[in-house]
């Protein structure tokens, strides 16, 4: 099978490197990633990760700022391919994805129709979900929406953060495409995507990574995870503060005040308490808690949403 693999980001690097290594059934035309962009104090211009990989393993690199350029376009098309594999990339227009014989596909991070759109697995922690997912579909005209080839759901304990599972699923994704492509080839039947149990996955924004603590201790503990990395933020001491490692209980403590027990914070939510094994005040390095109780702040400091 004569393959382009479209990728940008981290996520993609197990299936691309999966298919180079399985060469003798499946054939990497080209890879197609976004052009070197200035980064840094230097302003240097650097390549994704995928490009570095692929130039390493001495493929075919495409880089591409506009998808109209008639000339990356009549390059698409002689490769001749019979799929695209698109993977942590950009939304690709019908007159790009309908060029491959057999049409072009799409590895997302959820369980479709759950949670299409552009953070799935930050979602999925964040709504307190017990497992995340994997579905391959051949793209059409709408956003995840096309028709499915396969899925997989992966269960999920209570502590997983957002960089945990991702890694994971990055890994499990690999295998789940050659599992696809199998499927390609047997000419599985297709699954028409359901109207019901429809949900988005919204961008994540700045604002989302602001703790707020008028909610239970559960809600709070969930959307930590579900954003860590970077990880989410209050104020104390009109200081921004990160917190890691956390966990909830139905302790109570009026919102925003804090216990230290055991090595442990406890931060008082509408209902139940945070607990934070390790904390972080920003610009500086991340502590546990008995460095934190060392601090010596003054007893009518409290945590807060705002400075």
């Amino acid at each position: 099978m004569k393959i382009v693999f479209f990728a940008n980001g981290t996520f993609a690097l197990h299936s691309l490197d999966i298919l180079n290594k399985n060469s003798k059934h499946y054939k990497i035309k080209a890879v197609v990633t976004n052009e070197d962009k200035k980064s840094g104090r230097g302003q240097k211009l650097n390549e994704t990760l995928i490009s570095k990989f692929s130039k390493k393993n001495l493929l075919n690199v495409i880089k591409i700022k506009n998808f109209n350029d008639k000339t990356f376009i009549n390059n698409l098309k002689e490769l001749n391919a019979d799929l695209f594999i698109v993977i942590s990339y950009r939304i690709l227009p019908e007159f790009i994805y309908s060029i491959p014989k057999l049409g072009s596909i799409n590895i997302h991070t959820s369980v479709l129709p759950e949670y299409r759109g552009a953070a799935p697995i930050q979602r999925s922690i964040i709504d307190g979900k017990k497992y995340i997912g994997l579905t391959s579909f051949f793209l059409n005209d709408n956003i995840d929406q096309g028709n499915i080839i396969l899925t997989k759901k992966i269960p999920i304990d209570n502590f997983i953060t957002y960089g945990e599972a991702f890694d994971n699923l990055s890994i499990i994704a690999s295998s789940f495409l050659i599992e696809t492509l199998d499927c390609i080839q047997k000419n599985k039947k297709l699954v028409v995507q359901s109207n019901e149990n429809v949900s988005y996955a919204k961008k994540i924004k700045k604002e989302d990574y602001i703790v707020n603590l008028n909610t239970s201790s559960k809600n709070v503990h969930n959307k930590i995870r579900g954003l860590t990395p970077p990880g989410c933020y209050l104020f104390f001491n009109s200081k921004k503060v990160k917190l890691y490692k956390t966990y909830f209980n139905k302790s109570t403590l009026p919102v925003g005040t804090y216990e230290i027990e055991k090595n442990t914070l406890l931060i008082g939510c509408k209902s139940g308490c945070l607990e934070v094994k390790k904390i972080q005040f920003e610009g500086k390095k991340i502590i546990n808690i008995m460095d934190f109780s060392n601090m010596n702040f003054k007893d009518n400091i409290i945590f807060k949403s705002i400075k």
